[in-house]
Formats: structure tokens, C-alpha cells, sequence
């Protein structure tokens, strides 16, 4: 019998009788008398079944629901002594018991049929698994006589109302795939379990105050082994729905979720009124009809759920272009998932408290739970661990000052963290308070911005400065599309639809109450903010949708790619971007750098040439929008409040900055693109449908003041939100329906007030000067000493020399003297050259010529003269122009007494200045031109003559850019094909020391790897392809295949090398080699950009910021939500 019932437990692909019931199905109703072939089953039971002693332990359950008649389950203890087991089976008559399955004292269950076998190498079927140690109120939960619950929480109080420790944990199950499945729930409080959210209809005394042996086996029993010989083993609830989410694609995972709901209730199993309300959620979003865009094809789904480790919130992902109806319905549909699991979030903590549980909950009350989260979102919107108050929450007639506080207090204790985690490298540099520093304010509201638990999407900006106490915020609305459909009236008892004017007055009562939350929030994390300036934003898309609904569909799928993705850089290029357009990983596949007008190229060039080409990718968006979708294209308008159309104005010919609009990370408003306006014949760019409206309307805009506005939330909270508003004199206007109509904004994000003085000022042009402790962490003296663009150096000193000439306070030769002064300090030939007209003109009491400075203009003149002589040909003569013009402007350097260099980034400047830079060394920045001229010939001459040829120009590169990996590894992939592989080791190991990107540290492993592996040192070789792999996963294609071919030969040779990354890190640290990323510019970089956003340096902050993201042992790249938040901060 065991290996009967062990077969239909386990297993799949069990031998079925002809009427298509399991052995141990066939068995059970054999038993009863119901079965064709009784006396064989019979048999078979009794073959497998053991007498029981009158001394032996057992214990029956005849109230069991499920069981057939005439057959009786439960436990018989077969063992005694230490690690005795439970056995759980059938009792036949009186004195005989078959096992079915032996658990034992940890909570494990074993399909076996011998009480004493060894399950050491088995593998369980079944378990209790213990999840969390809470404080609960022993109340009915743990069967205490309750008095009648309330009619929406359902909170009762039972004869004690103290709390109780009490261990919680899942019951899970082998399913058919093999997989533990969470089936339902468990309480241990003292020694007695109670047993939740069960599917089958147990009595009282068989989940409540349970001894182990009852627990377990009831357990196994009820939940797990009866449902299973039925096909319905189903989880309970929320459980099996986000059990599904997990491991599914989405709109299967939904539709399967109710489908559990409707079959365990068709077989006479239990279902939450959770369950209930969720099929009421989806059936509201359109999640239940057929999606065209939405369906799986050929097994695969279009969208991909994703949980945000910061909020917990669900948010969806595509990876192709989405038709029209099929993005809004996904986004209601994330919407509603959300407002689902924040009403399950919520019923649980209830539970803690002695309210409704997910057992006890019906339709209707999860119904009044969802919408009084609407209502108060302050309620779900931060973390309550650790924070009692929540206890005393009489929700849903609390006043809100509880949440609200909460919030406020939250923040402040994140601020507080943040600060002690992350001690000022500066030392009390910033002021004894330690709120004073900008980078930890920042870092916690970014912090706290993304750990909000909302149920609708919405796009943030902030600017802070703490110096004058005031904060700035902006964000994107939710629109009444994604408003609740309907309500549950509590009176009439039915439901009620809202109108389209409810819902408008929901959404703007919903978006006005975030604001206040947001408030709340910059003002708790620190007590230095007096004042907090809050604008709420919409895209305006409404008269766009009218007019330009085929451009507006055309957007579509590029749109929504964008909605949740954080930028780092303004919507045009930015002087802090690095000079490389940020490529990183192999030199080969880097495109060569190519100065722009300004002497960069911007980062915003490379980065939107290859959003175009995935934009471009699989677009399916219709064209056109029939008559039909007309009350859809207003819903999209609401939808679309919420998405940043930063990508589209990056990439787009022409822009114009506008001072009104575009903080909160949304296009400017923006001219027409060149070749003319509107919708011409030829013109196919869809975003000049919103280039002739406004795409970015201002809704609400308000500055809220501390002490006035604390004492309003202890007086209101969230209650009147509209009125709180009118108090601090807001700028709103509330139309006839109640939705928020569009205003004039009285303030601007980009406004001075909202950012340190002078912080987005170039170190090129800066005369800040630095106090010891952090000219330390930076390496220099003076905001000079970062500068990395020698074109707006050289300006900078020209525009000096006009200051000094109209200067009527200083003597001629004084203004001579302090010219010199300033030529000496830069160091520059070019400048050098033109000091005696500068000093004559300073001396003879004139102006000072504009000069124009050709060194990079003429290389770049011979560069373009040689391109031309290489492809007509003519390929000596195109080398021999090119490096003359490199000669003769590397022989103005060679007389100058200071060191030529390259920078690509402000990071790698300061990488420099700590590791590379002497005592008392002038360095002076070469033309950029000139570096690219070196990296041009050096990929020519390897082609043309190998790699030998290209060799003084790979070691020029190093020479100027020492902190570069770009110049090491280009020199390392020539010095191996050239088999040198001891030098091509150390520029790898170069490469590695000065990374600032896992692409880069990644490719250095690489050709580590292979350097090592040809210098026999194979445990090296190993580890390095190991760290490779395990820095940038899947980016080197040859990796796997070279480094299973090294663990072939290191096998057959009997040679131990490292498999796994622990021990791969262990040899390199063995053999003192970097471990990526704890090398040493990780401490520079990372002290670097914090002291330089507390000292009101944001350019240089920026690209430093963004190098400590990227140096972790992350698994999202670094630049994590957080981190773009508070690098988006910074800018301007």
C-alpha cells in the first residue's frame, strides 16, 4: 500500500486503472466498498498495514473532510526515543494501520511505507516551513471566543486582548513539476499550531491549538495528499495568486489565478474573499477578455512582471513595441495588481492585530479596504516595522495623523542611517550638523522617493539646497482612468458605480494627497528644510490626442518603454558626461571618440543612436485610430500623465529649454523639427505632433512651510487635501468634474534658489578653492586641478584677461603680473605663445585680443587631409601626414614644463590626481584631437603592418591617459598579438587597477585570462575568466567556450584551479591581484563624488557618482533605481 500511495504522492506518470483514478485513490474507495476490485485492494492494504500494540500512540480524524466513507485517516507513533517519527496513513478496522508517509520532528513529511526508514538522501514531499517570529493578538486566531467582528476590517476582541509571541510559516508541497508549491499557512504559538487559510473546510478543533503530530498531519492530509488524489492541489488565496506572479508570465499567471478560485469553490473547497476581489480587479482592468497585443505567441508573452526590491510594488516590462489598446490595458492592469497587494499587505498586518484575516475576509470588505488605501495612501506608502503605532490604527475610521507621522518620522530615521553608514571622508568639513550635507540628504530622499509603495507609476525629479533650507519637487500625475470603477456601498449593500466626475475627483484628491506625502517626506530627512516646493505635472497629451492621434499611437511603444526608466543626464548632452560617449568592454568594439564643435563628443549622441535602433526594433503600433477609440485615446491621455518622455527629446533634431516645464523628467517644450513644421509630406518624425502643443502641463504648484504644515497633518493629515492646499496659497485650479485643470507654474526646478550657488559650474571655470581635508580626497588644491576640457580652460583664461584689463583698481603691471601668473599655472604652449601680446596689451592699458587657439583645429585639418589619401589609396602617404601632423604638435608639448595628459571623464581626473600625479607636477591637458589622432594610427598601423607598427602610438595613449582603461586594453590586445604575453598581463592588470565599469574590468579579466593561461599559470587564468563571467555575465561570447577548454587541460594535467566565484576571488587575492570591485580607486571615486556634491561641485559629481553606482557587487549594473534618482538630482 505505501508504495501504492507513494506513487500517486510523488509522482507523475503513475499507472492509472481504467476509470482513470490512482492507485491509492482506487485504494481509498476500495475501502469504503465503492470500488470494482475490492478484495484485491484489500489485499494490498493489508499486506503493507502493521498491527497496533494497545501501548502504541495513535490518533484518528473522523471528521476530515473528503475522506470516503468508512475509512479513517491519521497518525500512529511507530517509533520512540530520540528522532522518533510521525506515521501517517489508514487505519483498517481496529488494530491495523497502513503507512502512507512518515514525518518527522522538523516539519518534513517522506512518501514512504517503512516507519523506520533512513530519509537522510530522501527528499521531502512535504513541510512546514517557518517564515518570520511575530507579536500577534491572541484573539479567534488562535480560537479565543470573539465578539462579532466590525463590518469592514473585521477586527474583533477575544476574551485576552494582549499579544502573544508566535512563529508563522508556509505549508508547502511537491507539485507536479517537482517544485515546492505554497499551499497554505501556519501559527505556533507556544506549543500549539493553528492552521490558515486552508482549502479544505476544516472544523475548529482541526486547525486550532493543535499539538505537533495533529498539525502535521492534518496538514499533509487536508492540504496537501486528499487534493492531490482529487487534481486540485491548489494554494489558498493571495498565496497561490502571487505564487503564479512569481513563476509565470502575467496574464496567464491571472487568468489561471482565478481559474484556481473558480475550480476549488465547483469542488466544494474554500476560497478567500481576497481571491474574490482580485477577479474583481482584473475583470475591471480587461485582464480576463482577450488582450490583442497582450496573448501569448508561440508560448511567449509580451510582458514580463518585475517586483521593485525598493517599494515591493509591481511594475511591468516589454521588450517590443505594443499596440494602442494593448499598453493601456497592461498599465491598468499593473495598477490594479498593485492596489491587490496593497490590500493584502494590509489584511495581514490587520491579522497581527487582531482584525480580519485573509480567512475571515469577504467581497465586500476587501473591496472597502482597496478604496480606503486610495483614500489615506500615506496608510501603505513607507515601511512599519519596528514602529508600534501601527496597532493603534482603528482603520478605516483612523484620521490619517498616525500615517502621516509615520512618514515624517520614517524619512527622518532613513536620513539618520544613511549619515551613520556613510561617515563624511571630509570629517566635520560640512558643519557640526551632519543634515548639512547635501550628498547624504539626497541619497536618503532618492532613497525614500523609490521605496514609496503607490499603486499607480509616477515619474520624480527633486532639487535640494540645504543651505537655504528649501527643497523643490516635481512629479506625474495618475489620471482618473486609473481610478476604481466601482465602489461597494455599505448601506444598501451593493455595488455602486463611480462617474467619470467621481473618478476625475479621485484622481486629483489621490495626486494632491502624494504631494503631501512627498512634502512630508523631504521635510523629515532633514531639519534643515524650511520649505518644500511641490509641482504636480501631466504630459497634457489631451489636445495632442485630438488633433494627432496617429503620431500619438506612432509613440506608443517607445513611450512606455520609457515610463519607469530613471535617466542620468539632462535632455541634452552634458559637459559631465565622459568624452567616450561611455562605451566600455572591448576597445574594439568602441566607436573612435570624435571631438564635437565644443571639443566632446556628448554622451546623449552614442547613447541615442542606439535607443533609435532599439526603438526602431519591432514596432507594431497602428498607424491610425478609428472613431472608435476615441473614449480610449482620453484614457490614454490619463494614462500617459505618468510617462517621461526625456529619451524622445534627447534624440530628437532640435530642442528648445523651456524655463516652465520639463522637471520632472519629461520633454521641454519643443520647436519644430528642422525642414519645416507639422505633418508635412516626408516628414516621418512623430514626435512633431507634440512639438506644436505643450508637452508637459503644469497641474498644481505649491510651497509648503515646516513648522505650518506639520501642524496641519496633526490636524488633518490627508483627510481634506484640496483645502490644505488653499491654505498654503497653491496655485490649482479644479474644474467642474473636480479633476485638475492646467495652471501657470510659479516656479521652475532648473531656479537658482533650488541648488547650491555656483554648483553646476564647470571646474574649468571655477575659482573654488579647497580646504586640506578634501584637496586630499580630490588630489588638488583648487576646482582647477579636476579640468578635463582644455578648449573651456583656455576660455576661461581669455575671458581672465578681459577682467584684468577692464579692471581699473590694479596698476598695469600688477594686471601683467597676474596675467603670467595665470599662463604659468596652466602651462599651455599655445597660451605660452601669446603671453607678450597679452601682457603688452595688459601693460599699454588696452583690452586684450579674443584669441583663437589653432593647434586642434590644424591637427584636425591633417587628420581629415590623411583620411582623405587612405581611402583614395594611398596608404604610406596617409600615415606619414598623420603622424607629422602628430609630431609637430606633440613638439610644442615637449618644450613645456608641464605634463601633457588626457582625460575622458572628471573621474578618471581624479583617479589621476590620487595615483598618478607627483608632488608639485603641472599637468596640462593636451588637445583631445590628439589622443584620437594616436588611437586612429594605432588601429591603422596594426591593420597595415601588424601589431609591432602600432606599438608607439598604443604606449603614447598610456602615457597620456594613464587612468584611461581604454588605452590599456587597447595595448594589451596588440601586445598578445604580438605574444608577448608578460607585458600584456601587466597593461590587463593596469586596465583593471583604474576600471570604473564592469564592461571594462570585465574584458581585463578577460585578457588576463588568456595572458595567464599562455604563461601557464592556470589557476590564475581560471579565476580571472571566472571574474569575468561573473562582473558582465554573457558579454564575451568566446569566454565559456575558452574557459571550459582550460578546465579540460588543467584537469588532465591533474592541476587544481578555481571553479566557482569565492574561490576564484581567493586565488587573485592570493596571487595579490585586484578583486573587482574592491580596488583601490573604488574608495577614491566613492569619497570623491561625496564630497564633491557637499561642496556644491555637480558636473564633476555627476560622472563620479555614477563610477561608485557602477562599482558594486550588484546585480543590476550599479546605477540602480536609487542611484539614478540621485544622480537625476544634480542636474540642473
Amino acid at each position: 500500500m505505501g508504495d501504492a500511495a507513494a506513487s500517486v504522492l510523488g509522482g507523475r506518470g503513475v499507472r492509472m486503472d481504467e476509470d482513470g483514478q490512482g492507485p491509492f485513490e482506487a485504494a481509498v474507495q476500495a475501502a469504503a466498498g465503492s470500488g470494482n476490485d475490492t478484495d484485491a485492494m484489500m489485499a494490498a492494504l493489508s499486506k503493507h498495514s502493521v498491527r497496533l500494540t494497545p501501548l502504541i500512540k495513535r490518533r484518528v480524524f473522523p471528521d476530515l473532510p473528503g475522506v470516503p466513507r468508512g475509512v479513517a485517516l491519521g497518525w500512529a507513533q511507530l517509533t520512540s526515543g530520540e528522532g522518533a517519527t510521525i506515521s501517517i496513513g489508514l487505519f483498517i478496522g481496529h488494530d491495523r494501520f497502513s503507512q502512507i508517509a512518515l514525518a518527522d520532528g522538523n516539519g518534513r513529511v517522506f512518501v514512504t511505507s517503512d516507519p523506520h526508514a533512513d530519509t537522510h538522501d530522501m527528499k521531502p514531499r512535504f513541510m512546514l516551513v517557518k517564515e518570520e517570529e511575530l507579536d500577534a493578538v491572541d484573539g479567534a486566531r488562535f480560537g479565543a471566543k470573539v465578539r462579532p467582528p466590525s463590518a469592514v476590517t473585521g477586527a474583533s476582541t477575544g476574551e485576552s486582548a494582549g499579544t502573544v509571541r508566535a512563529f508563522q510559516g508556509g505549508i508547502v508541497g511537491r507539485d507536479a513539476t517537482g517544485r515546492m508549491t505554497w499551499l497554505a499557512s501556519w501559527l505556533k504559538t507556544g506549543n500549539r499550531y493553528t492552521l490558515e487559510q486552508m482549502r479544505s473546510p476544516l472544523p475548529a478543533s482541526l486547525r486550532q491549538r493543535l499539538e505537533y503530530r495533529d498539525a502535521i498531519s492534518i496538514a499533509f492530509l487536508a492540504a496537501y495528499m486528499l487534493p492531490e488524489m482529487r487534481g486540485l492541489l491548489i494554494g489558498f488565496g493571495s498565496g497561490n495568486i502571487f505564487r503564479r506572479l512569481n513563476r509565470e508570465a502575467p496574464m496567464g499567471a491571472i487568468r489561471r489565478s482565478i481559474r484556481d478560485t473558480m475550480e476549488a469553490r465547483a469542488h466544494g473547497m474554500r476560497a478567500s474573499g481576497l481571491e474574490d476581489h482580485f477577479a474583481d480587479l482584473m475583470q475591471e482592468a480587461g485582464a480576463l477578455d482577450h488582450a490583442s497585443g497582450l496573448e501569448a505567441v508561440h508560448g511567449a508573452e509580451p510582458l514580463h512582471l518585475y517586483t521593485s526590491s525598493y517599494s515591493g510594488g509591481y511594475f511591468f516590462a516589454w521588450d517590443s513595441g505594443l499596440e494602442f489598446r494593448a499598453a493601456l490595458r497592461s498599465l491598468r492592469i499593473e495598477g490594479n495588481l498593485n492596489r491587490f497587494a496593497a490590500v493584502s499587505a494590509w489584511i495581514e498586518r490587520s491579522a497581527r492585530n487582531g482584525g480580519v484575516t485573509e480567512d475571515t475576509v469577504t467581497r465586500a470588505q476587501a473591496a472597502q479596504i482597496d478604496l480606503a488605501l486610495l483614500d489615506d495612501p500615506a496608510l501603505m506608502a513607507l515601511p512599519w516595522e519596528g514602529n508600534p503605532a501601527i496597532s493603534e490604527i482603528d482603520f478605516p475610521h483612523d484620521d490619517g495623523v498616525a500615517a502621516i507621522r509615520h512618514v515624517w518620522r520614517y524619512a527622518g530615521e532613513t536620513a539618520d542611517r544613511m549619515l551613520q553608514d556613510n561617515p563624511n571622508p571630509a570629517g566635520g568639513r560640512v558643519g557640526s550638523d551632519p543634515g548639512a550635507s547635501e550628498w547624504g540628504y539626497r541619497q536618503a530622499v532618492s532613497r525614500l522617493l523609490r521605496q514609496l509603495r503607490l499603486p499607480y507609476r509616477f515619474d520624480m525629479e527633486f532639487r535640494s539646497n540645504l543651505e537655504q533650507g528649501t527643497t523643490a519637487v516635481a512629479f506625474t500625475t495618475a489620471g482618473p482612468s486609473m481610478m476604481p470603477e466601482s465602489r461597494y456601498d455599505e448601506c444598501t449593500h451593493d455595488w455602486v458605480s463611480f462617474s467619470q466626475g467621481e473618478r476625475a475627483a479621485m484622481s486629483a484628491a489621490y495626486n494632491l494627497r502624494v504631494g503631501l506625502i512627498i512634502a512630508a517626506l523631504c521635510f523629515g530627512a532633514s531639519e534643515r528644510v524650511d520649505q518644500v516646493c511641490v509641482r504636480i505635472d501631466s504630459i497634457g497629451l489631451e489636445e495632442a490626442v485630438a488633433e494627432q492621434d496617429s503620431a500619438i499611437s506612432d509613440l506608443m511603444s517607445a513611450a512606455l518603454r520609457s515610463f519607469e526608466r530613471l535617466h542620468t543626464g539632462d535632455a541634452g548632452a552634458s559637459k559631465a558626461d565622459p568624452k567616450d560617449g561611455d562605451h566600455h568592454g572591448d576597445p574594439s568594439h568602441t566607436p573612435s571618440a570624435e571631438p564635437a564643435p565644443d571639443a566632446r563628443t556628448p554622451q546623449a549622441d552614442a547613447r541615442g543612436a542606439q535607443d533609435a535602433k532599439t526603438d526602431s526594433a519591432g514596432e507594431s503600433v497602428s498607424a491610425t485610430v478609428e472613431d472608435d477609440d476615441l473614449q480610449s485615446l482620453e484614457s490614454f491621455a490619463d494614462m500617459m500623465k505618468d510617462i517621461n518622455f526625456e529619451d524622445f527629446v534627447r534624440d530628437s533634431p532640435q530642442e528648445v529649454q523651456d524655463s516652465d516645464s520639463g522637471d520632472t523628467g519629461q520633454a521641454d517644450d519643443a520647436g519644430a523639427a528642422p525642414g519645416g513644421e507639422g505633418n508635412e509630406e516626408g516628414d516621418t518624425d512623430p514626435m512633431d505632433a507634440l512639438r506644436r502643443s505643450p508637452t508637459v502641463r503644469n497641474l498644481v504648484t505649491v510651497t509648503f512651510t515646516r513648522q505650518e504644515l506639520l501642524q496641519r497633518l496633526r490636524e488633518d493629515a490627508l483627510r481634506h487635501p484640496a483645502d490644505t492646499y488653499r491654505l498654503f496659497g497653491a496655485v490649482m485650479d479644479i474644474d467642474e468634474r473636480g479633476g485638475l485643470a492646467p495652471i501657470s507654474a510659479e516656479f521652475d526646478l532648473r531656479d537658482a534658489r533650488f541648488s547650491p550657488t555656483g554648483s553646476q559650474e564647470e571646474p574649468e571655470l571655477s575659482d573654488k578653492v579647497f580646504p586640506a581635508t578634501v584637496a586630499g580626497i580630490l588630489g588638488t588644491d583648487n576646482a582647477e586641478g579636476l579640468s578635463i576640457q582644455r578648449a573651456d580652460l583656455l576660455q576661461r583664461c581669455v575671458d581672465e584677461f578681459h577682467r584684468l584689463a577692464a579692471d581699473g583698481t590694479l596698476a598695469s603691471v600688477s594686471k601683467a603680473q597676474h596675467a603670467m601668473h595665470v599662463i604659468d599655472r596652466v602651462a599651455d604652449p599655445e597660451l605660452s605663445e601669446l603671453s607678450s601680446r597679452v601682457t603688452s596689451a595688459l601693460i599699454d592699458g588696452t583690452d586684450t585680443p579674443d584669441f583663437t587657439f589653432q593647434l586642434a583645429d590644424e591637427l584636425d585639418r591633417e587628420r581629415t587631409r590623411a583620411r582623405d589619401l587612405l581611402f583614395s589609396g594611398q596608404d604610406d602617404q596617409a600615415v606619414t601626414v598623420a603622424e607629422a601632423a602628430i609630431e609637430r604638435v606633440e613638439s610644442a608639448y615637449a618644450d613645456n614644463p608641464g605634463v601633457p595628459r588626457y582625460f575622458n571623464s572628471y573621474a578618471e581626473r581624479v583617479v589621476y590626481n590620487r595615483l598618478f600625479a607627483t608632488d608639485g607636477e603641472r599637468t596640462v591637458l593636451i588637445p583631445d584631437n590628439l589622443f584620437y589622432a594616436h588611437t586612429e594610427l594605432a588601429d591603422l598601423l596594426s591593420q597595415l603592418k601588424g601589431a609591432k607598427a602600432a606599438l608607439p602610438h598604443l604606449n603614447a595613449m598610456v602615457a597620456y591617459a594613464p587612468a584611461y582603461p581604454f588605452s590599456h586594453m587597447k595595448l594589451a590586445v596588440q601586445l598578445a598579438r604580438n605574444e608577448d604575453w608578460d607585458s600584456a598581463r601587466a597593461a590587463c592588470l593596469n586596465a583593471l587597477r583604474v576600471a570604473l565599469d564592469r564592461d571594462d574590468a570585465a574584458f581585463a579579466y578577460y585578457r588576463l585570462a588568456y595572458a595567464e593561461w599562455m604563461r601557464d599559470r592556470f589557476d590564475i587564468a581560471a579565476a580571472a575568466y571566472i571574474m569575468s563571467e561573473h562582473i558582465a555575465p554573457g558579454q564575451i561570447g568566446a569566454l565559456d567556450g575558452e574557459l571550459r577548454e582550460l578546465l579540460a587541460r588543467a584537469e588532465s594535467q591533474c592541476i587544481a584551479v578555481p571553479t566557482d566565484v569565492e574561490s576564484a576571488a581567493g586565488v587573485l587575492r592570493m596571487h595579490d591581484l585586484p578583486v573587482w570591485p574592491h580596488t583601490q580607486v573604488a574608495a577614491i571615486v566613492r569619497d570623491a563624488a561625496r564630497v564633491c556634491v557637499d561642496e556644491g561641485m555637480f558636473v564633476p559629481a555627476r560622472t563620479l557618482s555614477m563610477a561608485a553606482a557602477r562599482m558594486n557587487d550588484g546585480d543590476n549594473g550599479g546605477v540602480d533605481m536609487v542611484q539614478s534618482q540621485f544622480l537625476r538630482s544634480l542636474n540642473s
